[in-house]
């Protein structure tokens, strides 16, 4: 009965041995597809940052020449 219970494991234990690799396997790729999903999110994000950087720079700028010409306007007035 021993040797019938150690040759049943010895044929099962390769094919339980490929059936976890194989899990690993899929595992890896689940891990290496979240990467990629958060590395293309993270582009995403820095691309909007750099975006809205832009438009409030462009704001302020505006925003500066033409407080200098109300300012101008109002010196201009007083004299």
């Amino acid at each position: 009965m021993k040797y019938v219970v150690v040759i049943a494991l010895l044929a099962v234990m390769p094919a339980l041995a490929d059936w976890r690799w194989e899990g690993r396997e899929q595992a890896r790729q689940a891990v290496a597809e979240a990467r990629r999903a958060r590395a293309e999110a993270m582009r995403e994000v820095a691309q909007a940052r750099r975006e809205i950087r832009r438009e409030m720079d462009s704001a302020h700028r505006e925003w500066r020449i033409e407080f200098r010409q109300v300012r101008e306007e109002m010196r201009r007035s007083w004299r």
